[in-house]
């Protein structure tokens, strides 16, 4: 079996002429998959469930899909579009924050996206559109070519990093959360210990203190400090 290729879908039509006049869009179909994902999970997502959504056979689809990660490929770059990406007057580092805020919105309305942005990131229109935005912001920032896009890449893999870990810590009775509060309560015996004084003073009650916004914000500030775009002039 030929190996997945995620820039193929990108290269042909969104479908062949061969056959019958089309009765779906790739578009229908993406948005049954994301409704079906945002509601039940990544691992309801299949091809014959999407296709029953919409009133199809599963067989029809692959009229204008060649497998499952073509679907979730096309899913992943369509729920990049929900960024606004128009233009800013505001420094590097503002506009940088501010894409981040919206990236953990829309991993909020879409549980299912933070992990796949981690490990299959999507090479369409509306993912090259928001990397073209970002790299934009960071025009006048002091930076080699190569550090900007890392600086970018970072910031996706530390925000969707963040936003898993809060989905964990909020899930219901009898999934991870209950993992975490274990963690917690191991953490908490530790610091009481006094073995540990160094990391109870850092993490003792602090992120207690904060807002989740307050809490993303600062550790994405701390990281564009470090990646070199701290609070100063021309920067924000």
């Amino acid at each position: 079996m030929a190996s997945y290729d995620p820039l193929d879908i990108w290269r042909r039509p969104e479908r062949s002429g061969v056959g019958p006049k089309p009765k779906h869009s790739r578009a229908a179909i993406v948005a049954a998959a994301i409704e079906i994902a945002d509601k039940d999970g990544m691992a309801a997502v299949s091809i014959r469930r999407v296709a029953a959504d919409i009133g199809a056979g599963a067989a029809s689809l692959y009229r204008y899909l060649n497998s499952h990660d073509e679907l979730v490929e096309l899913m992943v770059d369509t729920v990049g579009g929900e960024y606004d990406l128009g233009p800013s007057a505001e420094p590097p580092r503002a506009q940088l924050l501010n894409l981040a805020r919206q990236g953990r919105t829309i991993m909020h309305r879409h549980p299912w996206l933070a992990p796949l942005l981690l490990t299959r990131p999507s090479l369409g229109p509306n993912s090259l559109a928001y990397l073209e935005r970002a790299l934009a912001a960071l025009v006048t920032a002091d930076m080699p070519s190569a550090a900007k896009l890392q600086t970018v890449a970072m910031l996706t893999a530390i925000s969707s990093a963040f936003v898993q870990n809060e989905l964990a810590q909020s899930a219901g009775p009898g999934t991870i959360d209950d993992g975490a509060k274990e963690r917690l309560q191991h953490l908490s015996a530790a610091f009481q210990s006094g073995k540990y004084p160094h990391l109870a003073g850092a993490l003792g009650g602090h992120l207690e203190q904060q807002s989740p916004d307050e809490t993303f914000m600062g550790v994405i500030e701390n990281y564009l400090a470090g990646a070199g775009l701290p609070v100063s002039v021309g920067f924000g």
